[in-house]
């Protein structure tokens, strides 16, 4: 894909690319992050295998509630708090098509009407929250609130905490060049991001 900014117009700088780079962080079990939706979207993290601990525990905090994800590598079960099942052995909400490891990139988000969750750069659950056997007050209305802390949770048996969560570097500004056409990386350019300057006399801006 390519894109052809036709800007002869507003756009003076366009951040046609963005060093969309994550820089790594070391985890810190049961230590309470503070969510940042510029850096921290979606919520990305690293795990290594171990066979005798199999469990991986995400904990959300919406203000006054929270939520959880958890999964198991026994099996590729995997539980939403307060809208799935709790038990994740049970074979009734299962991961499909996990890469295999022993380590593993995973990405977490949601939006208003579905959960998804990503392993590496591949798509491995999806939940409607039109699917909650629970209150949906508890399940959509907890996690379609704004959050404000994460944590990955290791002071339960059979956990294996994430050893690194990442964090998205900043932009890398480039100048506008009219009628040329930029090739497209959806790695770096997604989504596709510019800034414009006002110029009364010069209203329109087209990207094509």
């Amino acid at each position: 894909m390519r894109v052809l900014l036709l800007i002869s117009v507003l756009i003076t700088v366009a951040y046609a690319g963005k060093c969309r780079q994550w820089d790594s962080n070391v985890v810190v079990p049961d230590k309470r992050y503070d969510y940042d939706s510029k850096t921290m979207n979606p919520i990305r993290f690293k795990t290594v295998s171990n066979p005798s601990l199999t469990e991986a525990w995400v904990t959300f905090y919406f203000g006054g509630s929270w939520g959880q994800l958890r999964f198991s590598e026994n099996g590729w079960g995997v539980e939403l708090y307060a809208c799935t099942e709790a038990n994740l052995y049970d074979g009734k909400n299962t991961l499909t098509g996990v890469p295999d490891g022993p380590e593993r990139i995973w990405e977490v988000s949601w939006d208003n009407d579905k959960f998804y969750l990503d392993c590496n750069g591949k798509n491995v659950w999806t939940y409607s929250f039109d699917d909650f056997i629970y209150a949906d007050r508890d399940c959509r209305g907890v996690y379609t609130k704004s959050l404000t802390q994460f944590e990955f949770n290791g002071d339960r048996r059979n956990i294996n905490p994430p050893t690194e969560f990442y964090t998205l570097a900043k932009w890398d500004s480039n100048d506008v060049v009219p009628d040329k056409r930029y090739d497209y990386d959806s790695k770096t350019m997604n989504p596709i991001r510019f800034k414009t300057v006002s110029n009364p006399s010069l209203t329109e801006a087209w990207v094509t």
